[in-house]
């Protein structure tokens, strides 16, 4: 059969957030099936009948999800979907009642069936906003028919674009470095001692912000930046992470923690020491001691794309190649070898390492264009705040970035940006909305 666009609507109420972001990881699995876009997250109220246990009363998220189908079959596509929500423990306890995920087949474009298994379009979806308002996101050339909810303020089952549930984790950047390319010395007080009124500051704008991960660094990777001794950026490290352990304490609010660093002698002490959740190497894990690393913790591993790190300008992705496949290739290699020494792949995080081996316009085209990874079906990382490829844009300074990294943010496919390192929480999750 025909290639066919193919709306999805995802739901969940138990869990909502980490299991509309599996679900999706799930569906770029599928055989066969790209993952075109996503749409905003939806909150509603739940659907239920009538005397319906009140612990049933959960509040839903909503999403959908634009697929492109090779081979296309409904019942095919739907088999592999109830799959997909028995994997994620979807249980039947009554119709309506609350379910780790839910996953109905939408809308086929210029495609319609029906059998006793399923019905194309859904007929049910015109009476259901938390179902028709995602759609209208991801494929607004959908015929309404009789809809007189659509214009209305409150929508029925006060169906609602979330504005604190995004499809990205948000990663808050702290550099307790002195020459950091936009915040060097931010953290340190006239002797060059770490400044932790200032440090503290800013661990409470990221919680009042809802970041979910922190990633600590004590070494600048910038452009021409100098290499520091291992000792003095342990210290920074421990001194840190110290305090970090003691502010979740004191705040009662917990997030992941990720270790910025490239020198295994210094994560092999610093994971002894602490619990950290992520290991976030700009290196790619290229040194064998690295890895070895990985096989003393559980930490989830960002792996980054670069050549050079402090990046060399010349240092880039040759123009004649098609930069997505040279990823895609480099990362299969990067698979290959965290399998070779038993690095679970589910552990695996893909950071395309913007500004790192890539000219500003190679850059750009990685940003614009990430569902073109549709078959990478690892978590992808984006980190683009404030770097300097965005001076095609902008003659701001580095530190004055955060509005054009707010922009590029708003146009990012969402459906390949799992994990989002910015400076700023706020502004750019107000750029997702």
């Amino acid at each position: 059969m025909l290639q066919r666009t193919v709306i999805l609507g995802v739901g969940s109420n138990i869990d909502p957030l980490q299991n509309l972001r599996l679900c999706l990881q799930e569906v770029k699995k599928l055989v066969g099936v790209s993952v075109l876009s996503v749409s905003k997250i939806y909150e509603s109220d739940a659907m239920l009948k009538e005397n319906a246990p009140e612990s049933w009363n959960q509040f839903f998220l909503n999403a959908a999800i634009k697929l492109q189908v090779e081979n296309f079959d409904p019942l095919c596509l739907l088999q592999d979907l109830k799959l997909i929500e028995q994997k994620l423990n979807r249980q039947t306890l009554g119709i309506w009642s609350p379910r780790t995920i839910d996953i109905d087949i939408l809308y086929v474009d210029q495609f319609s069936y029906q059998s006793d298994k399923l019905t194309i379009p859904h007929c049910e979806l015109e009476k259901r906003p938390f179902a028709l308002m995602p759609l209208l996101d991801i494929f607004p050339e959908y015929q309404v028919q009789n809809c007189l909810w659509l214009n209305d303020i409150i929508k029925p089952f006060n169906t609602k674009k979330s504005d604190r549930y995004f499809w990205p984790k948000l990663v808050g950047i702290l550099n307790i470095t002195t020459d950091s390319f936009s915040d060097g010395g931010l953290y340190f007080d006239q002797n060059r001692r770490i400044d932790f009124t200032q440090l503290e500051k800013t661990l409470t704008q990221f919680i009042t912000s809802e970041a979910d991960v922190i990633d600590i660094g004590a070494e600048s990777t910038r452009p021409n930046a100098v290499v520091i001794d291992e000792q003095i950026e342990f210290d920074r490290l421990n001194q840190t992470l110290q305090f970090v352990q003691e502010f979740q304490k004191n705040q009662k609010r917990k997030f992941k923690i990720s270790l910025d660093c490239r020198k295994p002698h210094i994560v092999q002490k610093i994971i002894h020491q602490f619990d950290i959740d992520y290991i976030n190497d700009v290196e790619g894990f290229r040194h064998p001691d690295m890895i070895r690393c990985l096989q003393n913790t559980d930490a989830k591993v960002i792996c980054m794309h670069s050549f050079s790190v402090p990046p060399i300008k010349t240092e880039v992705i040759p123009s004649d190649k098609n930069i997505f496949l040279y990823l895609t290739d480099w990362w299969n290699q990067k698979l290959e070898n965290f399998m070779k020494h038993k690095i679970s792949t589910d552990r695996l995080i893909f950071d395309i390492g913007i500004g790192f081996g890539k000219t500003p316009e190679q850059s750009f085209e990685l940003l614009e264009n990430l569902e073109k990874f549709k078959n990478i079906t690892h978590n992808i990382y984006i980190g683009h705040s404030r770097k300097s490829f965005l001076s095609l844009k902008t003659k701001a300074k580095a530190c004055d970035r955060d509005d054009e990294t707010a922009q590029v943010t708003a146009r990012l496919n969402q459906a390949y940006c799992q994990y989002l390192r910015v400076h700023q929480i706020e502004i750019n999750k107000r750029a997702l909305l």
